[in-house]
């Protein structure tokens, strides 16, 4: 599922799939960022989700292998 919302929010550009991404993280996220001082949480959490956007616009979804 994961995949095929990357390939989405890749070749058509769409927001829609990035957000489910980004959502499908979320719990992750929290739990990490309970681990972090109240100070830092928010800063930290945008930082994340602007990371995984960059990630998710440059990850190579052709899967090919550089050698």
């Amino acid at each position: 599922m994961l995949a095929e919302l990357l390939v989405q929010a890749q070749q058509h550009h769409d927001q829609e799939a990035t957000l489910h991404i980004l959502e499908s993280f979320t719990p992750k996220i929290k739990a990490f960022l309970r681990q972090v001082s109240a100070d830092h949480r928010d800063d930290l959490k945008q930082e994340l989700y602007v990371k995984m956007i960059e990630v998710i616009q440059t990850f190579d979804i052709r899967g090919d292998q550089k050698k």
